[in-house]
Parts: C-alpha cells; structure tokens; sequence
C-alpha cells in the first residue's frame, strides 16, 4: 500500500508539472483562436515547455499504467483529483491567479474525499 501511495504522488507531481509547464509555454504562445489554430500549434509543438509539459505526462501515464496494475481503478482514480488541489493552491502563486472562498471550499471537499478514499 506504501509503494501505492508513493507511486499516486509521482504520478500527481507528474501530471500537475506538465500543466504548469504546458501553460507557461502557452502564455509564451498568446491567446489561441481558430483564426491561427494551424500556426499557433506548429508554435507550440516547437515550444520548450510545452514539450516538456507532454513529457512529463508521458512519464505520468507510464507510472499510470504502472500502478493500475497494482491496485484498484475505484481508489487509484480519486487520488489523482489531488493534483486538482496542488494546481489551485500553487497556481496563485506562479501564475498570479485569482484564488476565492468557494475555490477553497472545494479544495476542502475534495481533500475530505480523498482522505474516505484512502481509508478504503
């Protein structure tokens, strides 16, 4: 259960750093709008971050692939809901996003949500 744990961390670090990557790289990109779809993709498949934002996914999905061969879909699945919380509390910070009282609220509810998961 404790390589369990230790490998749905990796896969959440993994998966929220391709985010944060992949956003970076965008906001190096500009707004995206169908007008210049075509040449704003072939930016930003040529992009740093957002190549290696698709990296570490790729490494996420194979430490993915990993751990449900270890154990159960039905508590695997809502532990990754954490990198829904590392993203909301981290992205105030990096990106200067807002941050409300009802964003909290939810990263409350879903952190109790895992914590039941986890107790299964």
């Amino acid at each position: 259960m404790f390589k369990n744990m230790i490998m749905i961390i990796i896969t959440v670090i993994l998966n929220t750093t391709g985010q944060f990557m992949i956003k970076a790289g965008v906001n190096k990109i500009g707004k995206i709008d169908f007008s210049n779809l075509f040449a704003s993709l072939v930016e930003a498949a040529t992009n740093g971050f957002v190549i290696g934002g698709f990296f570490s996914y790729a490494l996420s999905a194979i430490m993915w692939i990993v751990l449900l061969s270890r154990t159960q879909l039905s508590w695997a699945f809502p532990m990754v809901s954490l990198s829904y919380v590392i993203t909301a509390l981290v992205a105030p910070i990096l990106l200067n996003e807002t941050f409300s009282y009802m964003r909290f609220v939810g990263i409350l509810i879903i952190c109790l949500g895992v914590f039941f998961v986890s107790r299964t």
